[in-house]
């Protein structure tokens, strides 16, 4: 059976617990004599949704916990039948909680607590026969291929590479070889990029999410590490393969969630990025949601200030130097592109990335919404769609990028491009190209959660400054 993306499974998940919340609230209020022109008439309160929010949060954390997601158990339905149950009531707990401090009675906390078990449970079992049917059927033509690099092409290469191409399902697309001399098993199934001494450059260029070390380790030691270092300088997840299918390293080797391919990992993959992605995602969603009046205003300055759209949208460089269309509100002319090369004389940031005080070409409204940071308002739509992050480095244009001389730089993208980050709180336009560099990385190297939420508050203290922008 075909395991689908545990994305999907965690998003149709949080929908059906939400929606067994409400059908909860909704049968214990016609039990206690409600009308449905009554129900109907509730306003939802800002509190209301703090605690949805929360409860957002705390059912996913009960869900990593209680192993839902783990290899296999996403997709398999007897992981479900053994670990949904115990989820679902763990996660009917803080729903309890919140009755309680809403005053509700015992016999309302239990009928409630009750329902939005079954009724979660039965969804959730529903969505996953549904993705099963949508995966097998539909999806392959539409999923995201992984663009993995084998370094190797004897007969351990070969072996990895047919069990890949043996299973189409496992999303993996092979750009090619790397071998410093290329052995003839693996001729014919995908080219040879180059020499190992050229996989840096390789990594730099090309949107690579894995490299797959293929390599005999007692006679190869040299070349792994120096490939594992390369990985490492370029910010790529590295899996070195042991024996594919009789591997006795039981404590050293990780099985790959999605392909099942046994490999030792070498780059360090944080499973703390689940809960960032949790809280960025439903941050997102709250804020584009509290924000709506903003944007109609901004939409409506912009229209009337100047002729064009009201959005920019431009392809910048995310997580694996892959392209997304970033969207801004527009501050700056219509042809502002077409002007760029008559002002790069003008650059002030002292490397590949291009910034200017008193850039003729922004408009009067966009000078205000520079100074505010407004125009980035309509990046959250990109963090939802899972592109960006609240936190982390810039997304770069194709411009910065091509510039970039040092295989190092590359490694800025190995997570997520944030909407703010260090630099945006330590000076913005304000501080140069290496600067900017050094603050991404640190971020990179020791990010954890409170450092966002303490870099999203002093965001908000520098917005309110106006400090370091144009």
């Amino acid at each position: 059976m075909r395991r689908f993306s545990k994305g999907s499974v965690r998003i149709a998940d949080t929908v059906s617990l939400s929606i067994a919340l409400l059908v909860s609230l909704f049968g214990s209020s016609l039990a206690a004599g409600q009308s449905l022109k009554q129900i109907l008439a509730l306003r939802v309160s800002i509190q209301t949704l703090i605690v949805g929010a929360t409860l957002l949060v705390v059912w996913r954390v009960f869900f990593w916990a209680t192993g839902m997601y783990r290899p296999r158990q996403s997709s398999s339905p007897l992981g479900f039948l053994l670990r949904g149950p115990v989820a679902v009531s763990l996660s009917a707990l803080p729903v309890a909680l919140t009755m309680f401090l809403g005053k509700y009675t015992f016999s309302q906390i239990w009928h409630i607590s009750l329902l939005f078990a079954v009724t979660g449970l039965l969804l959730m079992g529903l969505n996953r026969v549904v993705l099963f049917t949508f995966y097998d059927s539909v999806q392959p033509a539409l999923r995201k291929k992984r663009n993995v690099v084998v370094v190797g092409t004897g007969p351990r290469a070969f072996m990895l590479t047919q069990q890949l191409l043996a299973h189409p399902s496992f999303d993996y697309q092979i750009c090619g070889f790397v071998d410093s001399d290329p052995q003839p098993d693996c001729k014919g199934l995908a080219p040879v990029l180059g020499s190992l001494d050229e996989l840096e450059n390789i990594l730099m260029r090309r949107p690579v999410d894995e490299v797959l070390i293929a390599l005999p380790l007692k006679s190869a030691f040299a070349d792994v590490q120096q490939a594992v270092a390369m990985c490492g300088h370029a910010g790529v997840k590295a899996l070195y393969s042991v024996d594919l299918f009789q591997s006795k390293i039981a404590k050293n080797h990780t099985v790959d969630e999605e392909t099942g391919v046994r490999g030792m990992e070498m780059v360090h993959s944080d499973q703390r990025l689940i809960l960032k992605d949790i809280f960025d995602r439903t941050a997102a969603l709250f804020g584009i949601i509290l924000l709506l009046p903003v944007f109609f205003a901004i939409a409506v300055a912009i229209k009337l200030a100047s002729k064009g759209p009201v959005l920019f949208r431009q392809e910048r460089w995310g997580k694996n130097k892959r392209t997304f269309g970033m969207m801004k509100f527009r501050s700056m002319v219509v042809d502002a592109e077409a002007r760029m090369a008559a002002l790069e004389k003008h650059n002030e940031f002292g490397g590949p990335m291009f910034k200017m005080k008193n850039d003729p070409r922004i408009t009067k409204v966009g000078q205000f919404l520079r100074r505010t940071s407004l125009d980035e308002l309509p990046q959250l739509f990109n963090v939802l769609r899972g592109e960006m992050s609240l936190v982390g480095p810039r997304p770069l244009p194709n411009r910065d990028v091509a510039l970039f001389s040092e295989p190092w730089l590359m490694r800025r993208f190995s997570v997520k491009p944030g909407i703010t980050g260090l630099w945006q709180v330590s000076g913005r336009s304000e501080t140069d190209f290496d600067q900017t560099i050094r603050l991404d990385l640190h971020y990179i190297d020791h990010w954890n959660l409170p450092m966002d939420l303490k870099i999203l508050a002093k965001t908000v203290s520098v917005v309110f400054r106006g400090k370091g922008a144009y």
